[in-house]
């Protein structure tokens, strides 16, 4: 599972996962509507589908919680509105990042 996660990440350096880059398609780890004999594969495609389902939806309540406010409407902002703005993960070109402010 680890090394399917892997193969299907795109990578910085191509732009493209390892997989795509080798076999030139992308593979599905959905499970397949085709019925089969064995039970226990049923049960555990009929789980991953669940599951997956249980967090697509965690995440969408998720995102709609850290786009909303208070009240439940979602931030807007005007043009020239000043914002703070979070510089942890922004490269400024700077002499020092330690001279920069953060917050």
């Amino acid at each position: 599972m680890a090394e399917f996660a892997y193969n299907n990440a795109v990578h910085s350096s191509t732009g493209k996962t390892p997989f795509k880059a080798l076999y030139g398609w992308e593979p599905t780890l959905t499970p397949s509507n085709v019925p089969t004999d064995v039970p226990e594969a049923d049960k555990l495609a009929q789980t991953m589908e669940a599951q997956w389902k249980e967090v697509e939806s965690a995440l969408r309540q998720s995102k709609q919680r850290m786009t909303a406010r208070e009240d439940g409407s979602p931030i807007e902002f005007e043009i020239g509105e000043e914002a703070w703005l979070d510089a942890r993960n922004v490269n400024l070109k700077t002499l020092s990042p330690k001279l920069t402010e953060q917050r």
